[in-house]
């Protein structure tokens, strides 16, 4: 349904060129949700934009359903919605009510059709209840919430998805999460942009992490950990550990100290690491009474691989 195709695109700044993305490629398919990763300056925004044909690359290809964005962007975008974060995505001073009626007719949405989809995305998102109340008077989670119900409306197969849950309580967050996989779940690809690292362990399908305009990598969830899993360790020690040996091993970790008991946080950079650290300990010989692997947040594993660890 997307294929993003060796993308570039530079801007100029103060006098100097600054390479936004560095030949970017992806494709996502129906049923899916793609998450897009990159701490800020990385290129997210301008992938994004380009996808939406609001930013022009300097080359490369978009094509969605089959459909060059550059060179049709009025065709491409019938199959797109969007919510953009930072942007004003409905208007304060209209009803919730008000809001869809208006945004669904500049889709091309009116009659009973428009009656219907507003009832269902209003079921859907929980809105039902709010429809006459005027968005500028609704909370921060409504008002996301009621963004979401428009780009829902014309029932386009792509919905793209900037920053969904930021701002939000915990509650509207986890509403959110709940939409998505829904959303998947019927059908649609969902593209996502987040920092909200719940948000991708529970419902992306894959991960695109992007990092100085460049993709560090594009895995499931589920080996992105297991990447890890294997080079992250808790060594509990037995006693007390001199210091000549906390500085043989403080190049694999950072000791903590809890209540007398000494344990070793191990955060190895390659998985072949394991071996140096073993001859270490084999040779030191210290009494240790448990070794485990460690189960690292997703917070974490972006960090690293931002950081190139998972090389």
């Amino acid at each position: 349904m997307l294929e993003v195709l060796n993308l570039r695109k530079t801007y100029r700044s103060r006098g100097k060129v600054v390479e936004a993305v560095k030949g970017i490629s992806f494709s996502a398919k129906l049923g899916e949700v793609f998450t897009i990763l990159g701490p800020n300056g990385a290129g997210k925004s301008t992938t994004i934009k380009s996808i939406l044909g609001l930013v022009l690359p300097d080359s490369g290809s978009i094509h969605v359903n089959g459909i060059n964005i550059m060179k049709n962007r009025k065709k491409a975008l019938r199959y797109m919605s969007a919510v953009l974060e930072g942007n004003r995505n409905v208007h304060w001073k209209l009803s919730v009510k008000e809001n869809m009626i208006y945004f669904g007719g500049m889709r091309g949405l009116g009659g009973k059709r428009l009656r219907s989809r507003m009832e269902e995305v209003a079921n859907l998102l929980g809105i039902s209840d709010k429809m006459d109340q005027l968005a500028g008077k609704l909370s921060r989670g409504y008002q996301q919430r009621l963004a979401i119900a428009i780009a829902l409306l014309p029932d386009t197969p792509v919905i793209l998805l900037d920053e969904p849950t930021l701002g939000l309580d915990v509650e509207s967050s986890v509403e959110i999460r709940k939409v998505i996989r829904e959303l998947a779940k019927v059908g649609k690809l969902v593209l996502l942009s987040t920092h909200d690292m719940k948000l991708v362990e529970n419902v992306a399908d894959r991960v695109m992490v992007i990092n100085k305009g460049r993709v560090i990598t594009l895995k499931k969830p589920s080996e992105l950990k297991a990447m890890f899993k294997s080079r992250s360790y808790k060594i509990v020690f037995d006693g007390s550990v001199s210091e000549a040996l906390r500085e043989k091993l403080s190049d694999f970790g950072k000791f903590v100290e809890d209540g007398g008991e000494i344990t070793l946080v191990v955060n190895l950079k390659s998985a072949d690491e394991i071996y140096d650290l073993f001859d270490i300990l084999r040779s030191e010989k210290p009494t240790i009474s448990s070794i485990e692997s460690e189960e690292l947040d997703f917070e974490e594993i972006f960090m690293k691989i931002v950081r190139g660890d998972e090389e």
